[in-house]
């Protein structure tokens, strides 16, 4: 794979973009943040951007909107995707799934307003709802294709199963699943390597990674840097030995650890897309310095076992 290629296989997380997770307007600072850290990620090659009907209250899609306002040429070179499923508050004050078709239809219609866009590259269902139909679904993804509102579909945070039973039903593949997956959260891995011990617990993700190769389906890796945990000052035991490590690595492959963590991701033979989410022009450069980062195996099972504190079965 290319540098190039690998640049494209980050996906810039907009979560951050639009302010608060409030009610509060969308303000002038909040549009320059986004059109800083739009153009960073374009800058360093990174082309596909991540979207959320809910993500700051749907603030990050308006600010994003903002900018692809002032560069309508912008909208041809990238691709954009966005979720629902999720909505917020609506259980007394709690978060319910939703999945019906008029739900969907309407939310997307929300996202593309926002966005200043006539279509989505790719729509994800949030979460797995208990009520989803998924004949429903199946009429949903159909209408969304026919009207041209919608180019594929995928999926977030759903089991092998989830995913089965959808793509049994509906006629569009399912492209994709966003699922967490890091250094420190590696549940898909740990477990097909664990499969079958019995001091190590299974609840299934461990299936995902064969699965997706299987079916052509793109891993979306969610919180990719651990929210930091080895990358910001911790005075946390369990980090010491991997921030040590990860200084050492990034010495010897020239560049930064963030990007190690982001190869270490990339280093795996699947069609992982980590998700970067920084605001910041010079944390998504640093991220972006993974495109040049070819861990050795070595390098990459000292960083898994470090990080694991022990060996392997």
């Amino acid at each position: 794979m290319t540098e190039t290629n690998k640049t494209h296989h980050i996906i810039y997380g907009c979560m951050g973009l639009g302010g608060s997770w409030d009610d509060s307007p969308l303000e002038k600072e909040n549009i320059e943040e986004a059109r800083k850290a739009i153009h960073a990620a374009l800058d360093c090659g990174i082309n596909t951007f991540d979207h959320a009907d809910i993500y700051n209250v749907g603030k990050a899609e308006l600010a994003f909107g903002e900018i692809l306002k002032e560069n309508p040429g912008l909208r041809e070179m990238i691709k954009i995707q966005s979720k629902a499923g999720i909505s917020l508050g609506t259980a007394g004050g709690f978060n319910t799934y939703h999945s019906s078709k008029e739900y969907f239809i309407r939310q997307i219609d929300k996202s593309l307003k926002n966005l200043q866009t006539d279509y989505l590259d790719t729509f994800l269902i949030h979460r797995p709802d208990p009520l989803m139909d998924v004949e429903e679904i199946a009429e949903t993804f159909d209408y969304l294709k026919s009207e041209g509102l919608v180019k594929r579909f995928g999926v977030s945070n759903m089991s092998t199963s989830h995913i089965q039973l959808l793509q049994y039903y509906c006629d569009m593949p399912i492209t994709a699943n966003q699922i967490q997956f890091s250094l420190k959260h590696a549940a898909l891995i740990e477990e097909g390597l664990t499969y079958n011990i019995t001091k190590f617990s299974q609840n299934g993700v461990g299936d995902f990674l064969p699965f997706s190769k299987l079916h052509n389906i793109e891993i979306q890796a969610w919180g990719a840097l651990d929210n930091g945990l080895y990358l910001n000052d911790n005075d946390l035991e369990e980090t010491k030995a991997v921030k040590r490590l990860l200084e050492k690595l990034a010495e010897k492959y020239d560049t930064n650890p963030a990007a190690i963590l982001v190869a270490w991701i990339l280093r795996l033979p699947y069609n992982i897309k980590p998700v970067i989410g920084s605001t910041k022009p010079q944390r998504i450069q640093r991220c972006a310095e993974a495109a040049k980062v070819n861990l050795s195996r070595e390098d990459w099972y000292l960083l898994y076992v470090t990080a694991r504190a022990d060996s392997l079965p």
